[in-house]
């Protein structure tokens, strides 16, 4: 495929909780992703935090801790301890007073507000995935939503897209239904958006000629962004949806939401003893997280594995210490490069595996 620029959009995360193996997954698959094809052609990584807390999923939450713990200092707090507050939200039932988590969802848009809780996790996270050498996702900055809601709701109901029940006092529907697609609420009865519409928001004005979004998400999202791809197709975008299984721990899979993570955090991981180096430690989660774990892999997280990958990074960053210099090899690229035009993680992570041995010009990317 000819293109101009590939922009990667990968679904964002609530800062409610600890990263998971599945967002590990999700982030170390991305930032493969980035860094290879970069070298290929022009990539746009397009991250945006208010996809993420411009949403029911974060605003419920922090409206929740300000009612039962509003005098907790949240600097103190681990984003882990953070998680089992957003676990027990859940199991409460993760109800919360529409009026005020309305006015939460108007700080957030009109300023970029994040809860105390929220910006303790960002911070979290960003030191953690500094650590992991993931490239910047800029969850330091605010930035305004590209489209305001209402231009938005607008232009997908010129294209004949919504069911707008808002002055019946309804809510508004994203209507697939000419894609044989069943209708999604958009925006609830209480007015409330569902985090779908950030992230319309943020990727309609962004479509232009020879661009093509790449549409990265786990796969229990996967008939949302089926939606999201059509829509885009109806303004004239070009996408690809490249969908991630989610890793099973604790002999099952579970969103977040419902716990059973503990020990298992990126946190966790980066604190486990051993002997191995930052480089070593990098690319040794690439290592397992996108050649062990295929995309649809559904291997459950196993430590005693990845500390092997560990090790086996070790001695691959031994014996190509010395050879790094020079461009990136084209001849690896274009054998792992997919038919959409982006490089694809595991192909070229498999290919460090070897035999034969890796080009070890391509351990730039991993390190």
């Amino acid at each position: 495929m000819l293109l101009d620029e590939l922009v990667v959009a990968p679904v964002t995360i609530t800062p409610t909780k600890p990263l998971t193996p599945t967002h590990v997954k999700g982030l170390l698959w991305t930032d493969i992703l980035v860094k290879a094809s970069a070298s290929v052609g022009r990539v746009r990584l397009l991250w945006n935090n208010r996809m993420a807390t411009l949403t029911t999923q974060s605003t419920a939450f922090w409206h929740y801790l300000d009612r039962v713990e509003p005098d907790t200092d949240w600097n103190l707090e681990s984003a882990a301890a953070i998680g089992q507050r957003y676990v027990r939200f859940h199991s409460e039932g993760g109800r919360s007073d529409p009026r005020g988590v309305g006015a939460y969802l108007e700080r957030v848009d009109a300023a970029g507000w994040i809860h105390p809780a929220g910006r303790r996790v960002l911070d979290s996270w960003r030191a953690e995935l500094e650590l992991l050498g993931v490239g910047d996702l800029g969850l330091g900055e605010d930035r305004p939503l590209a489209a305001a809601a209402a231009t938005t709701l607008q232009a997908l109901a010129e294209r004949g897209l919504l069911i707008d029940h808002r002055r019946f006092g309804g809510p508004v529907h994203l209507d697939g239904t000419r894609w044989g697609l069943p209708l999604r609420q958009l925006v609830g009865s209480d007015g409330h958006p569902n985090y779908l519409l950030p992230i319309l928001r943020e990727l309609i004005p962004a479509i232009g000629p020879g661009r093509v979004f790449l549409l990265v998400f786990d796969d229990g999202l996967a008939a949302d962004y089926l939606l999201l791809d059509r829509v885009l197709t109806a303004f004239g975008a070009r996408s690809v949806r490249l969908a991630f299984s989610r890793v099973p721990f604790g002999g099952t899979v579970r969103s977040s939401r419902y716990g059973g993570w503990s020990g298992t955090t990126l946190s966790d991981l980066s604190a486990v003893s051993g002997s191995a180096d930052r480089a070593a430690y990098r690319l040794g989660m690439r290592l397992y997280f996108a050649g062990v774990l295929p995309r649809r892999s559904e291997q459950p997280f196993r430590m005693q594995l990845l500390r092997r990958c560990v090790g086996r990074a070790a001695r691959l960053l031994t014996r190509t210490a010395a050879d790094v210099d020079g461009g990136m090899p084209p001849e690896a690229l274009s054998r792992s490069r997919d038919p959409n035009g982006f490089v694809d993680p595991y192909r070229l992570t498999t290919s460090l595996l070897g035999p034969p041995p890796a080009d070890p010009r391509l351990l730039r990317i991993y390190t």
